[in-house]
């Protein structure tokens, strides 16, 4: 009878999905010379809506860790991240463009933090490396490869060894965190019905610091235009709404529109002076 012991976990944080409904925009794929090494030992891949975890279909229910520990001396297991959604890089703050030849690269020997995988508190440009330094490369045709990521089972089990009280030893978690990407969002207000004059301007709950002043377009008829004073994060649920008031009279603003739509993921767009500036533009017919 086989006892399934937990080994560790990979989980994968993706901070555009506020919601409930949170998906995950990647696959993580065992190379396939760490594929034979667990299919030889007997370990085995669970399958979570945010990664992946490792399981090890042991004999003995004493002390199995210990067991398998004696398994993993200077083995790394090697596993590759596909990206899952073409339009998830308009959404992360990942590299969309990074140079030819360089890779994502992720690994379990971070002395800041043992259960990151990257080399600061989000995944990003500073975890990009040259796809010859990575040792275990796939270089197999079929592999779609965005990250690798190297679990040393040494490290592991120094971490493992750390935990206090052996009887109840808690499987580790390696944490991929993403950052959601933030724009510059801009709003092109088409008046279609003659109704914007007079001083407009975009609020959140009476907030005006979120937009600059509305001011009519000098490229296009009819059209009015809005710049965030900042970079505004992208995400699927937000918990502020934008309004077009005109301003002045006994209130003080009047909404015209209330509640504009939020930017789609496919609406990146870079700045013509500043190629880092990246803009989300929204239309609007008033």
């Amino acid at each position: 009878m086989a006892f399934a012991t937990k080994l560790f976990r990979i989980a994968i944080s993706n901070h555009y999905y506020k919601s409930n409904n949170v998906r995950n925009d990647f696959d993580i794929e065992p190379t396939r010379s760490t594929a034979s090494w667990m299919a030889e030992r007997r370990v085995r891949i669970l399958r979570h809506s945010d990664g992946i975890a490792l399981i090890w279909l042991s004999q003995d229910y004493d002390h199995p860790l210990e067991l398998f520990k004696k398994k993993t001396d200077g083995i790394t297991l090697s596993f590759v991240m596909t990206l899952k959604n073409s339009q998830a890089l308009n959404l992360l703050e990942l590299e969309a463009g990074h140079s030819t030849g360089q890779v994502y690269y992720l690994y379990n020997g971070h002395t800041h933090n043992h259960n990151w995988l990257h080399s600061k508190p989000f995944m990003g440009s500073a975890d990009l490396v040259k796809i010859q330094e990575v040792a275990h490369y796939p270089t197999q045709p079929g592999w779609n490869v965005f990250a690798m990521i190297d679990i040393d089972l040494t490290h592991w089990s120094h971490t493992v060894s750390k935990q206090k009280d052996s009887r109840f030893v808690e499987p580790i978690t390696y944490s991929i965190k993403i950052q959601n990407r933030s724009t510059f969002w801009r709003y092109h207000l088409v008046d279609t019905q003659k109704r914007l004059n007079g001083p407009l301007s975009i609020l959140s709950k009476g907030d005006t610091d979120y937009f600059s002043q509305v001011k009519a377009s000098t490229e296009l008829p009819h059209t009015y235009c809005a710049e965030s004073t900042m970079p505004i994060e992208l995400c699927d649920q937000y918990d502020r709404s934008f309004s077009l008031c005109k301003l002045g009279g006994a209130k003080g603003e009047t909404i015209l529109l209330e509640k504009l739509p939020y930017p789609t993921y496919d609406s990146l767009k870079k700045d013509k002076d500043d190629k880092k500036k990246l803009y989300s533009d929204i239309v609007v017919y008033v």
